[in-house]
């Protein structure tokens, strides 16, 4: 590639547009009009003396190039991206960063408001943007490097991406302290016969991680409430009959202000695992190791980890 020809701007262009086969996605990504998204096809069109894109019916598809392209764009630009990335030893209370997170409520509020504590003193100049944890959204965005860190169920990670484990826990059931149909005991006859209020994420309806559990051993919930995050699971069964099923930490933590009973489930549910995720090229970037290195130090520091 003659690089006199083409600057990294349209070499940003090229990786939306066969990455997402469209110049109208590819424009609103790249935050410029489709007319210039569609200047920039024009002129990588000409650079290698090809189409890229064809149009199909109302679609659009790679041509042969363009397929053949896909990879060695990523590959270019995460070295790009590594390169740029360099920096000397971070110093938290000087430097100026911005990070992005995806990120579920419940991790939010049961670690990251912690680690984020930490930062308004440790590292002044930093910026923290909390994103929704919408599975799907989470995984395109860090492939395509417009996320820092992911967090998210462990087996849900992305391959070939580094992750470390921050969040091991266990879960309970609650119910409001008014509740008539348990008193002292929760026993998986009662259990199935109440009505429950559960996590499904995302307009897609993706159940919560205890869905899976409960569903290997043939645990068919009575649902009457579904909500977007657990946060809320303890307050919609308050007033109520209902049970609701969630990761212990945040059982606690709602049960400190909300007229809650805590009970252990009538069936074992294996630990809920959550992991931090972020893109291999950020792997040595001596902003996001420091970070990373805070997620964890809270994490042993609440119980999550045993302590080095």
């Amino acid at each position: 590639m003659n690089l006199r020809r083409i600057d990294l701007n349209l070499l940003l262009s090229l990786e939306a547009l066969i990455s997402l086969q469209s110049v109208t996605a590819a424009a609103k990504k790249m935050h410029v009009s489709q007319p210039s998204m569609s200047g920039s096809l024009s002129r990588l069109r000409a650079h290698f003396g090809d189409p890229l894109l064809n149009k199909t019916g109302r679609r659009m598809t790679l041509s042969p190039l363009g397929e053949m392209l896909k990879e060695p764009v990523r590959e270019a630009l995460e070295k790009i991206d590594q390169t740029i990335s360099l920096r000397p030893n971070f110093n938290p209370l000087t430097a100026k960063r911005h990070f992005s997170i995806c990120a579920s409520e419940s991790t939010v509020l049961t670690l990251l408001i912690d680690v984020l504590k930490i930062l308004e003193t440790e590292a002044p100049g930093v910026t923290v943007e909390l994103l929704p944890a919408d599975p799907e959204k989470m995984v395109e965005k860090l492939i395509q490097r417009e996320l820092d860190f992911s967090f998210g169920v462990e087996s849900f990670c992305i391959p070939d991406h580094p992750k470390v484990t921050v969040i091991n826990d266990s879960f309970h059931c609650v119910v409001w302290n008014g509740n008539r149909k348990v008193k002292h005991q929760l026993i998986l006859k009662k259990y199935l016969e109440m009505g429950h209020a559960v996590t499904q994420y995302g307009f897609d309806k993706r159940p919560g991680f205890e869905h899976f559990s409960l569903e290997k051993l043939g645990i068919q919930r009575r649902v009457e409430v579904t909500c977007t995050t657990p946060a809320l699971l303890g307050h919609l069964v308050v007033g109520t009959q209902r049970v609701a099923t969630l990761p212990t930490r945040l059982a606690l933590q709602l049960a400190a202000y909300l007229p809650l009973k805590l009970f252990v489930p009538p069936v074992q549910i294996p630990p809920l695992e959550i992991a931090m995720q972020w893109h291999r090229s950020r792997e040595h970037d001596s902003a996001s190791l420091w970070l990373r290195e805070k997620v964890l130090q809270i994490s042993k520091k609440m119980g999550y980890l045993p302590a080095s």
